[in-house]
Parts: C-alpha cells; structure tokens; sequence
C-alpha cells in the first residue's frame, strides 16, 4: 500500500508491507525491514531495525499522528494517494459542501462514534479503523452534520473507502 507522508514538512511517497513479523517500507528509493510487536500496552512497539532496537509510540492527532521514536515525537500527516492528488487539483479538502471521511489504509472499522444525523466538530473522532494491529482514531476535518455512515462496526475496508460522509452545517 501506498501512502503520502509528510514530516517536518517534507512529502514522500511511503510504500508500506507486512511480511509475517516483519514491516519494509520503501522511502524515496530507501529500502527499509523491520522486526516489529506490540508491546503490552497496545500503544508502543518495539521495532529492531539494522539490529538496533528502536521503542517507538503512534498517537492519532486531530491533524495526524504523533510518532514517538526513542523519545523524541513528531507530527506526522498520513494521506492516501488519491487524497493528495485530489488536493493537488484544488478539489480536496472540506468546503461548504461537506466532506467524506475515508479510511487511511485497509482494515476493520472496530469502533463508529457518530450515527446518521449527529452533527460532528471539527476534529471530533468518527470512527476507529485496525490496520496493522494498530487503531488509528479518524477525526473530521470540519464538521457538520452526518448524512451517511457507509459501514458498519467489525467491516472490513479498503484504502481510501468512503466511511462517513457530512453534510456543512448551516
């Protein structure tokens, strides 16, 4: 699966697998394998890169991610794809339409926190979807008011499915 990332202000295309334990990511031409486990706690991972040993914390943020990497965090964005092309042509992003909130990469819907006709703040959480045994938190961008929810707890989907669509509040 492919992904945009940004970090520190610098985009790059991120291709993303899971082989068994394993986690490879392909950065720019940079060939990456890592061991990986949750840890107890289910927010924590020890990655063993290069065999150094790495504890590393993903934390959903209303504009990401926090990643927490031996300590020291950063503020990560994650886009599908298609979510960055959309934007790049100036049709991304929420408006006086509305906007769709979509899953980020393939997975289960575990958790749906807004039902049909609920009206959602912007950066308010809508749903939880597990990808790679990790539960990433989606938040409205915007907000206003759900018009349609698309799945349904214990759904699987895929990268970039449309979830929950909302309608801008007037």
């Amino acid at each position: 699966m492919k992904f945009w990332v940004t970090l520190e202000g610098r985009d790059a295309e991120v291709e993303c697998r899971t082989e068994g334990g394993r986690v490879v990511l392909d950065v720019e031409g940079r060939h990456v394998e890592a061991d990986f486990c949750r840890l107890p706690d289910g927010e924590v991972y020890s990655l063993l890169v290069d065999g150094r040993s790495h504890e590393v914390r993903v934390s959903p943020t209303a504009e990401g991610l926090d990643v927490t990497v031996d300590g020291a965090t950063l503020p990560v964005e994650v886009r599908h794809p298609l979510e960055k092309a959309l934007q790049a042509l100036g049709k991304r992003g929420p408006g006086a339409s509305g906007e769709t909130i979509a899953a980020p990469m393939p997975g289960v819907v575990v958790a749906l926190r807004v039902a049909l006709g609920d009206t959602v703040a912007a950066g308010q959480a809508v749903a939880v979807v597990e990808a790679m045994k990790m539960q990433n938190e989606l938040v409205a961008r915007a907000g206003g008011v759900v018009t349609e929810v698309l799945v349904a707890e214990r759904m699987s989907v895929t990268a970039g499915q449309p979830l929950i669509r909302l309608k801008a509040a007037t």
